[in-house]
């Protein structure tokens, strides 16, 4: 499956980046003489229909919801289209990378710089929100830092107005450490659930780890019903203590208790600035943005810098001589400017990543080198390379044949996970005198029947609550120690006792 030259009447340069949505390639503008990020998805998932949450559909929701903001911290979307492969979004290119790239980097970024940072994503939230667009998925990998210094937020694939149902029992969106409370159990959200984003933003940047961290039961556990810990306390850094109380109101658990707005938290932490601070960040600190060919054996064009000339800044856009500038683009006639391939990551198989890829390329093209071997980078198993990959795979049945090649599906894997829990709670010791013995499948039934009152993290609850107990009394109890008060304990003591029967 060869890669494409063309998405619509855009000729393709390289490859910026890949994941479940599909590929973001780096493109010529030929009408406007311009780059361009091209995020492309195939047209079957587009005729798929069915779930509102589906991949077709979050694809919808960002061309439309990114589509109405027009500010200097969003990255601008210029057109949706679809030609006879892909349907696509045309966006504005930003060169430069992606945050999390600074937030792992060696060199952490001073408080000043942070500070910077927070107020270009707040002033960029606030405008969104003030246009009834909340993003719902604020995390390093979704803002880019431009090679300007200047902050874009982007991917508003799970996007919602404010005015829309935002809530769905059994449903969560967004990404894990990241995503507020009320996400969690069912409750109805607003731009809230961004503002505590943005504080685990802060706490991550200014102390190098997220304030819960584990599994992703663990994280979701800790965000709803237990404190972070003082950012002071973390780092060991008294200079930092005047942040703990704009942290513990950005991460409040309940919405009422947060900031009200991006712009209130914005304020309380220019309050907090000892100097004048950068409008963007300084340029050297700012990260070089990392374009991969189309194909191995492809080079990627030099981009030029029209803003470095006289007059007001301009698009970056690609070299390519006069003699070629109306004519046909394609990838081949491009200059040689970075590494023709990218070398296996120190300590792994080639040949067992050579067979990944292979695999990989039947299904998303040449790009599959790309995409394993940067993957493997931060993993240490052929399996784990697999399913960091697999999500590239659009058609349902061939993902999972080539996930069931890493020995087990994720599907496979929780639901052996869940009778695992449940049989360790049946041979529980000790059983209470006056107590019915916790038995297998309880955990399952007691999930489902709080579902409906807690919504997504009700499996946790029950996992947690069953752990510690002997007895089904002992469980619903446990149960009840961890209702929030807006919840109708009654109610739930009742599904409870129907559900175990």
């Amino acid at each position: 499956m060869s890669p494409p030259t063309h998405v619509g009447q855009y000729p393709l340069r390289g490859v910026i980046g890949s994941g479940g949505m599909g590929i973001v390639y780096l493109a010529h503008d030929p009408a406007i003489d311009r780059a361009v990020a091209i995020k492309t998805i195939h047209r079957r998932l587009l005729e798929s229909g069915g779930d509102d949450m589906s991949v077709a559909a979050r694809f919808r929701v960002e061309a439309k919801a990114a589509g109405r903001l027009t500010h200097r911290n969003i990255v601008s979307i210029y057109q949706f289209g679809e030609d006879n492969d892909f349907a696509y979004i045309v966006m504005e290119y930003v060169a430069g990378r992606n945050l999390r790239d600074y937030v792992q980097a060696p060199r952490k970024l001073e408080v000043p710089q942070v500070l910077c940072v927070m107020t270009q994503l707040l002033d960029g939230l606030h405008y969104a929100h003030e246009r009834g667009i909340v993003h719902r998925d604020i995390k390093p990998a979704n803002l880019l830092i431009a090679d300007d210094g200047r902050l874009k937020i982007t991917d508003f694939g799970i996007a919602r107005t404010e005015s829309s149902n935002l809530t769905r029992a059994n449903s969560i969106v967004g990404s894990p450490g990241y995503i507020a409370p009320e996400q969690y159990t069912n409750r109805e959200i607003d731009r809230r659930v961004d503002v505590f984003s943005a504080g685990v933003l802060l706490y991550r940047m200014l102390s190098g780890t997220t304030p819960f961290v584990g599994t992703d039961d663990a994280i979701m556990y800790k965000i709803v019903y237990e404190p972070h810990k003082p950012l002071s306390e973390v780092t060991n850094d008294a200079s930092l203590k005047p942040f703990d109380a704009v942290l513990d109101r950005a991460l409040a658990k309940d919405p009422a208790q947060r900031y009200p707005n991006a712009m209130a938290m914005r304020t309380a932490l220019q309050a907090l600035a000892t100097e004048t601070l950068p409008e963007v960040l300084p340029a050297d600190i700012v990260l070089a943005p990392v374009i991969e060919s189309l194909e191995p054996s492809l080079p990627v064009p030099t981009l030029r810098h029209v803003s470095d000339m006289p007059g007001p800044s301009a698009p970056i856009v690609p070299t390519v001589p006069d003699s070629e500038r109306n004519a046909p683009a394609h990838p081949k006639s491009l200059p040689v400017t970075v590494p023709p391939s990218i070398p296996a990551p120190t300590g792994w198989d080639t040949v067992a990543l050579a067979e990944v890829e292979r695999e990989l390329a039947q299904h998303v093209g040449a790009v599959a080198r790309v995409m394993v071997r940067r993957a493997a980078r931060g993993l240490s198993t052929l399996a784990e390379v697999r399913h960091a990959v697999a999500s590239a795979i659009t058609d349902i049945e061939a993902r999972e044949r080539f996930l069931a090649r890493a020995g087990v599906s994720p599907t496979q894997s929780a639901v052996s996970a869940g009778r695992a829990s449940g049989a360790q709670v049946t041979r529980a010791e000790g059983a209470a005198p006056n107590g019915v013995p916790m038995r297998e499948g309880d955990v399952d039934k007691a999930a489902a029947a709080l579902l409906s009152s807690l919504g997504p993290i009700a499996r946790v609850v029950a996992k947690r609550c069953a752990a510690k107990s002997n007895t089904r009394e002992q469980f619903v109890a446990s149960v009840m120690e961890q209702l929030a008060p807006t919840v109708d304990a009654r109610r739930v003591q009742a599904d409870l006792w129907r559900a175990l029967g």
